[in-house]
């Protein structure tokens, strides 16, 4: 029943977006009664949430004493979602929700974007640490730069054009940079 009600919310939000979904439509689409929602999630933007949530289910950061190789696990993991999955149809929209600062946007971050953040970035701490990256290296920019250029591939409708070596390609050149090897 959760994962109707889920899916229900999915596809709602895709199809008429936020604003002109209700929970009277998920219920209906869902086939269960409002009230079976609302004991679950106590407003349309919860549950919203816990949909998106749910499509990024089992991403989790490996620490393998690897960086290169974790990071690339994970933005392999994070192109396949946006490629193959409603991932990538939802991912614009919340964008659109974080950019406008909507009520919606900010639970968006807090409870999906903050937690793997906050992930990626003690796995890039872990990684100075051990000596693998650069002691002066700033975490946040360090994020920024690989999770930036897939914010713009996905946005610009661009993600298509590349293959599954996107990942370890946005790795390599954060971790090594563009400067030119000598």
């Amino acid at each position: 029943m959760e994962r109707a009600i889920l899916d229900a919310a999915l596809d709602l939000f895709l199809q008429v977006g936020f604003d002109a979904m209700s929970i009277e439509s998920v219920a209906e689409r869902a086939c269960v009664a409002k009230t079976t929602i609302y004991r679950r999630w106590q407003s349309k933007e919860e549950l919203v949430v816990a949909t998106i949530s749910s499509l990024y289910e089992g991403m989790e950061f490996p620490d393998t004493g690897d960086v290169r190789a974790d990071l690339t696990n994970v933005v392999s993991h994070m192109h396949r979602l946006i490629r193959t999955t409603k991932a990538g149809q939802a991912l614009p929209r919340m964008t659109g929700e974080l950019a406008r600062d909507t009520p919606l946007g900010h639970a968006y971050m807090k409870s999906v974007m903050e937690p793997k953040i906050e992930a990626a970035g003690a796995a890039l701490q872990r990684a100075k640490d051990r000596g693998e990256l650069r002691p002066d290296l700033d975490v946040q920019i360090a994020i920024a730069s690989i999770v930036g250029p897939m914010m713009f591939l996905v946005l610009t409708g661009r993600i298509a054009n590349f293959g599954d070596d996107l990942a370890a390609r946005l790795v390599d050149q954060a971790i090594d940079g563009m400067r030119r090897a000598d």
